[in-house]
């Protein structure tokens, strides 16, 4: 086993020391940068320590970074100049830095602008990482040029729907740790009636309010083997309207209730009950396209009657 002479911070914000414990160093480097996804996993980078008992801090900031996802990262080493200012550097290919600006997006709200040819793949970028290691230094025939400010540019953020969990627990649907698809099938058979009643889904109209939306939602509500869907959304008056979803071809009656909290309950129609599994493919529906099957009945309710009854 080698010496622990580097550390590293990892694409899920874990740091940890570059060993070849388990695979060679270069191996390493090549998986760890084919985890970037440019959602989720945005930076990897690795720094000598300064520390032989193996503490993981840097010397004065120097360190190789790559950004971006496994298929198009910008790849940043500071380096220590003449007048002892540590600066960052862009590695290129070699040649003329010509062509249309190519955007790499480096964080939640972040992209920078790079030429083509400073722009790689998994596997380039692992060799330059492993000879950094080995060295401190790029090699040649890659070039550097010094990172400009105005190359980084604000982005929206890559997320359009927001999540809700029993009327709080808010969050972004994200799709990173599976499928959106999948993700909205495993939450919508957590219902279960007694802790996990409600789960609602919107497109948000502001970022940096989870909240925000202009009445535009799909909610459900029970358990997993039974749930009512209920779909929000402004009429062409501009007032709220909202309507409980049903299957077309079953019969109506008779009624039941469906929990939505500890001690209240929506009355339904037996055809407006759905499965988890039912409800998933309608959410994903209406996440992909803003509207739900026009198959589906639509029952509108009156916003200015109490909606819900004692269980």
């Amino acid at each position: 086993m080698v010496e622990r002479t580097h550390a590293e911070h990892m694409p899920r914000g874990l740091f940890g020391h570059v060993t070849d414990a388990f695979r060679p160093i270069s191996d390493n480097f090549r998986l760890m940068l084919s985890h970037l996804d440019a959602r989720e996993r945005f930076e990897y980078s690795i720094w000598r320590m300064t520390d032989p008992r193996g503490r993981m801090s840097r010397i004065a900031d120097q360190f190789i970074r790559a950004s971006g996802s496994a298929r198009a990262m910008v790849v940043v080493v500071t380096l220590r100049g003449e007048d002892g200012v540590i600066r960052a550097f862009t590695v290129a290919r070699p040649g003329v830095y010509q062509g249309a600006r190519v955007e790499v997006r480096t964080g939640d709200r972040t992209a920078v602008r790079v030429f083509p040819n400073e722009v790689f793949e998994v596997d380039e970028a692992a060799a330059i990482f492993y000879t950094y290691y080995l060295t401190d230094q790029v090699a040649q025939p890659y070039q550097l040029r010094e990172e400009d400010p105005a190359d980084t540019a604000a982005v929206p953020l890559l997320w359009s729907h927001a999540e809700s969990f029993n009327g709080g627990e808010f969050q972004y649907l994200t799709g990173d740790e599976e499928p959106v698809a999948d993700h909205l099938r495993t939450i919508l058979n957590q219902a279960d009636g007694k802790r996990r009643f409600t789960y609602s889904i919107w497109r948000m109209t502001d970022p940096d309010d989870l909240r925000a939306d202009v009445g535009d939602y799909i909610q459900a509500g029970g358990s997993a083997e039974a749930l009512s869907i209920e779909l929000g959304y402004p009429g062409p008056d501009g007032a709220q309207r909202l309507c409980t979803l049903g299957h077309p071809d079953q019969p109506v009656e008779p009624t039941t209730t469906v929990p939505i909290s500890t001690d209240r309950a929506v009355r339904v129609f037996a055809n407006e009950v759905f499965t988890a599994d039912e409800a998933a493919v309608i959410f994903d529906e209406y996440y992909r396209t803003g509207r739900v099957s026009g198959i589906l009945t639509r029952r509108e309710l009156d916003l200015a009657a109490v909606l819900s009854e004692p269980r």
